[in-house]
């Protein structure tokens, strides 16, 4: 929806309280375009127990503890709720000229259920508003591409897992991004993220402009907080060609001292772990290759990932490296004006670890799946009812979507899609 009206558009961000920049965004802006998508879901969980064979990776050293083994800690719990997602609702302009263009885009997360304050349950408020989704400014020209400085999706994120599920698998549990992206194990206390599938703050992202169906993207994010011994930051670098029907592109991202496996709060070093001090360096990578197909009613999507994550060694028999590989494949298809029916499939490799040298360092129960299929009835093109099912399954010694050690979790989910 375009709206040329200062009061209109003081009106509308009211509501995502940003009312005292509503004008000053206007003078950027030609037109002001107010548009989202929500996505309400009804969703029914159940969490499996935890596995009586499983054994955490980070629990094993030079034999210390023998792989395939463990007690199970946790019960099946089934619950319902109501899930928004990553329902949200923007506003972005643009203004041109000649060959240069500058622009912006916000976008506010939609939270109903979110809690202002810890005195809910005696009568506190909620927040009808979340996080922050995109929030950025943008310069382009015509010759030498587009630049944006805020908080946005990698490039990494941005060029590969072209088929979403029904337009509504972001952050809902039909995404193959925890598979795809991620790993079946967490990290010690203080651990940054282990996913690639990553929307950040403080980023620069470029896009070239596109020669002969081809175009690249590079995204850089600077630790703000940086020392003279940790700096905390990201880099991707992307490239893609398309001809409207056939997609291909290859990505690259690196993570700089996330912490992803030995976290940052270990000051002295355990025997009967692999953890490493909360000071080492790490350095973890993702490579992928991303593949489409649209024409008419089909689409598919299959995306390759290597991700491998690295620490350097405290001392011997401590964590060196973990790599694994992962895959998704989907598919959407409309079978009439009427009908989408769509399904997906994702799974994650045990993979291998390393520690310093050469202890024993087994990924035995690493790994897991996720298989999800749905349905979406259109009453026109922007408003439809769906239903989807998705099983997560984590092999014994891996957690996916569960809080459980080999736990699997099945979602049942009933919607309503609407865009503007």
């Amino acid at each position: 929806m375009l709206y040329s009206r200062c009061a209109v558009a003081i009106a509308t961000l009211t509501l995502a309280g940003l009312a005292q920049q509503a004008c000053a965004i206007q003078v950027i802006g030609e037109n002001l375009e107010v548009y989202g998508t929500l996505y309400p879901e009804l969703n029914n969980i159940s969490y499996s127990a935890s596995s009586p064979t499983g054994t955490p990776l980070s629990s094993m050293n030079k034999g210390l503890v023998t792989p395939g083994t463990g007690t199970a800690a946790a019960g099946a719990i089934t619950k319902d709720q109501t899930n928004w997602s990553q329902s949200y609702i923007g506003v972005k302009g643009s203004k041109t000229f000649g060959d240069v263009k500058i622009g912006y885009d916000f976008q506010g997360v939609i939270a109903p259920n979110k809690t202002l304050d810890s005195s809910i349950a005696t009568g506190g408020q909620q927040s009808l508003f979340g996080d922050m989704r995109d929030a950025f400014v943008s310069v382009g020209h015509s010759s030498i591409g587009n630049f944006q400085f805020g908080q946005m999706d990698t490039i990494y994120k941005e060029y590969g897992d072209r088929v979403r599920m029904l337009g509504v698998s972001s952050s809902n549990f039909t995404s193959t991004s925890g598979v795809l992206s991620g790993v079946g194990w967490k990290g010690a206390t203080g651990a940054g993220t282990t996913s690639f599938n990553t929307r950040v703050g403080s980023q620069v992202r470029w896009e070239s402009p596109v020669y002969n169906n081809f175009n690249a993207g590079i995204t850089v994010r600077k630790d703000p907080n940086r020392t003279a011994t940790q700096d905390t930051s990201l880099s991707a670098a992307a490239l893609r060609w398309t001809d409207g029907t056939f997609y291909a592109s290859v990505q690259q991202e690196t993570h700089n001292n996330y912490h992803s496996f030995s976290g940052t709060g270990l000051s002295a070093l355990a025997s009967t772990s692999i953890y490493n001090l909360g000071t080492a360096n790490s350095k973890d990578s993702g490579q992928r290759l991303s593949l489409g197909y649209t024409k008419g009613a089909l689409s598919l999507g299959a995306d390759f990932a290597n991700l491998k994550y690295t620490e350097e060694a405290s001392a011997a028999g401590k964590f060196s490296a973990y790599k694994t590989n992962t895959y998704q494949v989907s598919a959407n298809y409309a079978a009439n004006a009427q009908w989408d029916l769509a399904a997906n499939v994702a799974r994650g490799a045990a993979g291998s670890c390393d520690v310093s040298g050469g202890g024993n360092c087994s990924t035995v129960g690493q790994g897991g799946t996720l298989l999800s299929l749905g349905a979406k009835y259109n009453f026109d093109k922007n408003i439809g009812i769906f239903a989807m099912y998705a099983v997560n399954k984590s092999n014994a010694s891996a957690t996916f979507a569960s809080s459980a050690i080999g736990g699997n979790t099945t979602n049942l989910g009933l919607g309503l899609l609407l865009k503007f």
